[in-house]
């Protein structure tokens, strides 16, 4: 029998750290970098999970944009792609970046 999920507790102080604008923005580069860089290899999401140290959960969970991630998780990460955390975290295709400014047309 699966087991339900269990939502984390977290503190009430800094719920709407979680739900900030640049949370939510992190944990959405990440998750796209590592699905492209997972299809790039033709890795499984097992596979990826056991070369970059982790459960499969936690690796879904990272996908998922389910996880507030530790440097250790992120440091696996990057040993397991073999990329910098740069290359990570680096913005969406087709986005600016929030410090720079607009081009005078």
């Amino acid at each position: 029998m699966p087991r339900p999920r269990v939502e984390r507790r977290r503190r009430p102080e800094r719920a709407e750290q979680y739900e900030s604008a640049a949370y939510r923005d992190l944990q959405r580069r990440l998750a796209v970098a590592v699905r492209h860089l997972r299809g790039e290899k033709g890795w499984t999401q097992e596979e990826a999970a056991h070369r970059c140290g982790m459960t499969t959960r936690l690796f879904q969970r990272v996908e998922g944009e389910e996880v507030n991630l530790t440097f250790t998780t992120l440091a696996r990460l990057c040993e397991g792609f073999e990329v910098d955390v740069v290359h990570l975290l680096k913005a969406l295709g087709g986005e600016k970046r929030r410090s720079q400014k607009p081009t005078a047309q």
